[in-house]
């Protein structure tokens, strides 16, 4: 979980998440510096860990993808929300797992 090993995963994995994840960054580095705390750059290594866990496999990315599309849709009932929320919370955890959280 360096940040140069997760670049090279988001740029291979999903090329289109390269820009947030460099923003993102340096931003970390940027707060991380002017505070002297290492929880910017632990959070930043963590969250995009656990994107790369995710969209290491499509199936598992689609799926999250049709998840949040479904929590975030006004018409969908309440039933579909709560589905959408537990495929979504347990794709999460499945991937926080996988990096050792």
């Amino acid at each position: 979980m360096t940040r140069e090993a997760l670049r090279d995963a988001v740029r291979r994995l999903d090329m289109p998440s390269l820009a947030a994840f460099d923003k993102e960054c340096h931003e970390a580095f940027d707060r991380a510096a002017e505070t002297g705390a290492i929880n910017p750059l632990r959070f930043f290594l963590i969250k995009w860990a656990t994107h790369v866990a995710i969209h290491r496999w499509p199936m598992r990315s689609a799926a999250l993808a049709e998840a949040e599309r479904v929590a975030g849709d006004p018409t969908a009932g309440e039933k579909a929300f709560q589905v959408s929320m537990e495929t979504s919370s347990r794709i999460l955890a499945e991937a926080q797992r996988e990096i050792g959280l």
